[in-house]
């Protein structure tokens, strides 16, 4: 009888834990859920001339849903290339922007990357003026870090094609299209970079003809990749690239983030 007692109370032990396994799961799958609603609705209200803090509200203080962003042309914006990579036509991009905001977008998309000697800083040389209350260093868009960088890579210049297998964990190959010294070959690190890791990436990616290393770490990078040693190698965090949006006007940077949305899941999010 104890026995049967026992394998009763086993029983009932391994059902709660799969009961609270199974509602854990359910509470991440509804956190991220509501973090897809929620970029879907300031997306929606940036891309429509508002603010993520405008539009009419409610009388319980809360805006009303907007639905699904009016998203840009993806199909106009990203171009295919002949070569099989794709980039982003800048001018679709900024056409429907007025022109001053847009000839300020474009000269601060057009600058070319400078390495900082301290990492986490700006990747863009000169002070400019946060204009964007798009704020993604928090979690709370739901944008991947990876395809955000490449997104606001292509806004600049790059046409990005997929790396060959034998390249692997370097994903994509990024070439500027003026200028062939401004081109990287692209990794996704979803932790914290070392410097042992970036030398033998950056060998990786020389090995490709590629002169320069671009990382999208999801931690950030050891002050040792900021050596001379590593000059070459570019780090790409969630509050640098968090910074960069906030340089842009805030409808053009919704419409990076909306972009990047769209491409997650590109060979940079492969494993």
């Amino acid at each position: 009888m104890w026995v049967y007692l026992l394998f009763a109370l086993v029983a009932v032990l391994v059902g709660i834990l799969f009961w609270r396994q199974n509602q854990q799961r359910l509470r991440v799958e509804r956190e991220r859920e509501d973090r897809r609603r929620r970029t879907d609705e300031l997306l929606a209200r940036v891309l429509l001339g508002e603010g993520p803090a405008q539009g009419r509200r409610t009388r319980g203080g809360m805006a009303p849903p907007v639905g699904k962003p009016v998203a840009p042309p993806l199909d106009r914006i990203m171009k295919q290339t002949t070569g099989g990579g794709q980039q982003i036509d800048v001018d679709i991009l900024l056409g429907d922007e007025p022109d001053s905001v847009a000839e300020r977008a474009r000269k601060q998309l057009a600058r070319p990357t400078n390495f900082a000697p301290d990492l986490g800083d700006s990747v863009l040389g000169g002070a400019t003026t946060s204009s964007s209350p798009l704020s993604i260093s928090d979690g709370q868009l739901d944008v991947s870090l990876d395809a955000l960088v490449v997104s606001w890579f292509e806004a600049r210049g790059y046409v990005a094609q997929a790396a060959p297998q034998t390249a692997r964990p370097i994903s994509l190959l990024l070439a500027h299209r003026d200028d062939r010294d401004r081109s990287y070959a692209f990794y996704f690190e979803r932790g914290r970079l070392h410097a042992q890791r970036a030398a033998s990436l950056l060998e990786k990616a020389r090995e490709l003809s590629m002169k320069k290393l671009l990382v999208a770490a999801e931690h950030g990078a050891d002050p040792a990749v900021g050596s001379s040693r590593l000059r070459d190698v570019q780090v790409m965090d969630w509050v640098a690239i968090d910074r960069e949006m906030k340089r842009l006007d805030f409808r053009i940077a919704a419409k990076i983030i909306a972009i990047a949305r769209a491409n997650q899941g590109r060979p940079a999010s492969e494993p």
